[in-house]
């Protein structure tokens, strides 16, 4: 039997679909490396079914902490200089064939680091550097040997900003232990490529609950033991204690039993623990004292330990048995591969400490030792320990989850003695509401922030929070810190005038683009009746402490309205100005708001959203009636000032554009910084404007409506003329006081370059001239007036139906008023908000200019009328009309 004939088209469909398929995996077989060629081992093996269970074991042990990346191609892709972080998150793995090989088919690698870019200045401030993040994304492929801990993948990068950037043919090996240890916890390696991506080594502490500890309980020295706070073991309170960053106090005699340990401070960003009380624990050691925050990401340094002990639930203190770190090579340099673990004869001990005193307020505690006489059964410290206590404001950063409800504050007499006699000597005010004096006070109440005063190029400022006041400790947990107020505190300042309260003080200055910051540990005696505040305190200073501060604050009273906010205070020294502990006294000045002030302010923000949308569907109203009363007459038409429409309409343009300029820089942000308004406000502010836009609509329609009855008169020629002398007499008015609202925003602007860090914005050119823009409107009948006075016929007619002006009059006059009344009544903040009448937009923006504002407007509404009443025209004319 013959065969079918064959069918040319047939073949011809199939070749069609075959050769694109062919086309596109040699595409992807060019554009994949080869993984034979990067990765001689482990071995490529085909894959196995693997359970759900298993496979999630095996990313979990692939899920690794952030880390550290350095080498020459991340100072290519990056800023040099400044350290950026790695993460490698596994999408899918599988068993293979192999026993020892397991297939990471999926995987991502992501390095975050900072970038730069020139902006030119604006306002002649001249071109700037902006710094910001950026992450660069390798995706991968590749195979684990269970027995050479050897991880290599292939795969490709991509870098999104600006035009995409591709990177082929990538590798990454790093060694990952397949059950880390003391002495081999960490994942380490590189990233390579081809000629146009260099190298870039990466390191991490190892993640993971898989973890093979030492054998033997690491133990604390009995003559070390310390009265820990109660409580017993949790993993996650451990951990969010232990992260922070800790200031070291060596041997006086520099006889420190660990030498090679000595600098400052000591950062414990690494902490892993299990349920049993298992914990490990990795930590840096830096001659940088400042609390940046980096206590939750892995860095390198020179000197570093890991850590490994268990939980002692006797004596409810953290022992470990540490091991110093160092790196092989400098970790920037191109040889750089990983960090070894040396000797591990050290022992650490940490604690929270039960009883708080100005001297030593941590919430966390350490203590490391010389542990090598361990090994010979002495359990005992060796001389010269270096002990260690957590950052007090470092703490303060993760409040949320520090409790120190059951932590108790001991007063120095000696201090209560100084601060109290100080305090006798002290001018006072007279009785008045100060902080818990009144029903509604809170703890927070006694928070307040300043600013210093003094003749030398350096910018101060600070803040003040009270840790304890009386006998309930009021720093740590919020919740706990306002029980223990409302239910201690506030019962104690009603039965005693004075009252025993302590603080912790961060004073921040910069002097010559230097920031620095230092912290004043002070405690004394508070007066519930005069707000006066008498504290004597401690500074660290870098070799000594200086216990000799005197601090004294008197406080704004509730009734008081003014911006200074909480008042003004005094920092000097009791030392002798020969004495090298002495400095400069410093007037401070206090601001804020009190937790009474802060709820009246939510509360007239939200008077003030209702007012505005009020006013703006009110404006509305208004113009549909000039519309009716337009389409009824139609010599109110002809007789209507165009020039006192298009200021209307410029008036209702102006806040609409700057909304949405201020949309559109924000476009890909979820909020939006309203013009005028110190703080960020939601979308549906913008929402708001809605009957804002229908006003302009039917501003414009109104506009269109007189001009076209101007056009269609007979005697439009001669209107013209007289809108022609309208111009001829208010335009110069308009850029007269545009001009002046330029020589006024200059001025402005140079008193704020003076005084960068407390002078007030000036604001923008542009805002400025929108704050002109509305006082114009303000002042929009005055081309009717001028129109009437010099056209006879114009008032005659009756141009602008009463609703409109007296109506439009009152919602241009209104804000000012309330400005005014808000002035007395409300007190100010260092950022005010604001949603209606914003004092910026007051040509001078002071009360005075207010009341001016409002009798100039209300005197034009008046002489309107009177043009317009029946008989107002003096100088009635033949005509009789148009």
């Amino acid at each position: 039997m013959a065969p079918p004939p064959s069918n040319p088209h047939r073949h011809t469909q199939q070749l069609c679909f075959v050769l694109p398929i062919l086309l596109l995996s040699s595409v992807a077989a060019e554009s994949t490396p080869s993984f034979s060629s990067h990765c001689p081992s482990p071995a490529p093996s085909p894959d196995l079914h693997t359970d759900a269970n298993d496979t999630n074991a095996l990313l979990e042990h692939f899920h690794f902490s952030p880390g550290f990346f350095s080498g020459s191609g991340a100072s290519n892709l990056f800023m040099p200089g400044i350290s950026g972080y790695f993460s490698f998150l596994p999408h899918a793995v599988s068993r293979t064939a192999d026993p020892a090989v397991i297939h990471l088919s999926s995987a991502t690698l992501t390095l975050f680091g900072k970038r730069a870019e020139e902006h030119n200045g604006t306002l002649g401030f001249g071109s700037y550097e902006r710094i910001y993040d950026v992450a660069v994304s390798f995706r991968l492929d590749g195979y684990y040997s269970t027995t050479t801990f050897e991880l290599c993948m292939v795969g490709t990068g991509t870098d999104t900003d600006g035009p995409v950037k591709r990177y082929a043919d990538l590798a990454l090996r790093l060694r990952v232990p397949s059950k880390p240890s003391l002495v081999d916890p960490f994942v380490a390696g590189h990233l390579e490529g081809g000629v146009d991506f260099e190298t870039v080594y990466l390191v991490t502490y190892a993640d993971g609950d898989v973890y093979k500890y030492s054998e033997g309980r690491a133990t604390c020295p009995a003559e070390a033991a310390t009265t820990s706070a109660r409580g017993g073991f949790s993993c996650a309170a451990l951990r969010s204690r232990l992260l922070s960053e800790y200031r070291l106090r060596h041997a006086q005699s520099n006889s420190s039993s660990l030498p090679r340990l000595h600098e400052p401070a000591m950062i414990v960003n690494q902490v892993h623990c299990a349920a049993n009380g298992a914990v490990r624990l990795y930590a840096v050691f830096s001659n940088d004292v400042m609390p940046w925050a980096r206590t939750n990401r892995f860095a390198v340094e020179n000197q570093a330990v890991v850590a490994e002990g268990f939980w002692d639930a006797e004596t409810r203190r953290l022992c470990l048995r540490a091991c110093r770190v160092e790196l092989a090579v400098s970790y920037w340099s191109s040889a750089a591969e990983k960090l070894e673990v040396r000797e591990c004869g050290i022992g650490m001990s940490f604690w929270f400490p039960a009883v708080w005193t100005v001297r030593d307020r941590s919430a966390t505690a350490a203590m490391l030792w010389n542990g090598s006489q361990a090994a010979s059964g002495d359990a005992g410290v060796t001389s010269d320990p270096i002990t260690a206590s957590a950052f007090q404001y470092i703490i303060r950063t993760t409040t949320t989850t520090t409790n120190l409800s059951d932590v108790k504050y001991s007063y120095t007499q000696t201090f209560l003695d100084t601060a109290t006699r100080h305090y006798l000597n002290a001018n006072k005010k007279t009785k008045a509401s100060f902080p818990g004096a009144y029903k509604f006070s809170s703890y927070r109440d006694f928070e307040f922030r300043f600013f210093a005063d003094n003749d030398e190029m350096v910018r101060e400022r600070g803040q003040a929070y009270p840790v304890s006041i009386g006998s309930a400790m009021v720093d740590g947990d919020e919740l706990a810190a306002e029980y223990a107020f409302s239910r201690h505190a506030a019962a104690e300042m009603k039965q005693s005038r004075l009252v025993n309260i302590s603080y912790g003080i961060l004073f921040q200055f910069t002097a010559f683009d230097r920031p620095d910051c230092s912290e004043i540990k002070a405690e004394g005696v508070y007066d519930t009746e005069t707000g006066f505040l008498s504290m004597l305190g401690c500074r660290e200073l870098n070799v000594s402490t200086d216990c000799k501060v005197l601090i004294t604050v008197q406080l704004t009273s509730l009734e008081e309205s003014q911006p200074s906010g909480h008042g003004k205070g005094r920092i000097s020294s009791l030392r002798d100005k020969t004495d090298v502990l002495y400095f400069e006294s410093r007037n401070i000045t206090l601001y804020g708001m009190y937790s009474e002030q802060v709820s009246e302010s939510i509360w007239r923000m939200d008077l003030e959203r209702i007012i505005t949308l009020a006013s703006s569907t009110l404006s509305c109203a208004f113009i549909v009636l000039q519309i009716l009363h337009i389409k009824r007459n139609r010599d109110a038409a002809l007789a209507t000032s165009i020039t006192m429409l298009a200021v209307l309409a410029l008036g209702c343009a102006i806040p609409l554009a700057l909304d949405l300029h201020t949309l559109l820089a924000n476009r890909d942000k979820q909020f939006v910084e309203l013009s005028g308004s110190a703080g960020l406000l939601d979308l549906q502010e913008l929402v708001q404007r809605a009957p804002a836009l229908i006003a302009f609509v039917l501003q414009l329609r109104l506009l269109q409506l007189a001009w076209a009855g101007r056009l269609s008169s007979s005697h439009h020629h001669r209107s013209l003329g007289s809108e022609r002398r309208v111009l001829q007499v208010c335009l110069p008015l308009y850029l007269i006081g545009a001009a002046v609202t330029g020589v006024i925003h200059d001025g402005n602007s140079r008193s704020a370059r003076k005084d960068p860090l407390f002078g007030e914005d000036p604001g923008t050119l542009w805002g400025a001239l929108a704050s002109y823009a509305g006082l114009a409107t303000d002042g929009f009948l005055l081309p009717q007036v001028v129109l009437n006075a010099i056209s006879s016929e114009s008032s005659s007619a009756r141009a602008l139906s009463p609703w409109f002006y007296v109506g439009g009059t009152v919602i241009r006059v209104t804000p000012h008023v309330y400005d005014v009344f808000r002035a007395r009544r409300y007190v100010q903040s260092a950022r005010p908000s604001y949603v209606y009448a914003n004092p910026r937009d007051g040509l001078f923006g002071s009360a005075a200019w207010d009341v001016v504002v409002t009798c100039g407007a209300t005197a034009l509404a008046f002489l309107l009328f009177w043009q317009q009443r029946p008989g107002g025209d003096v100088r009635r004319t033949k005509t009789g009309g148009y």
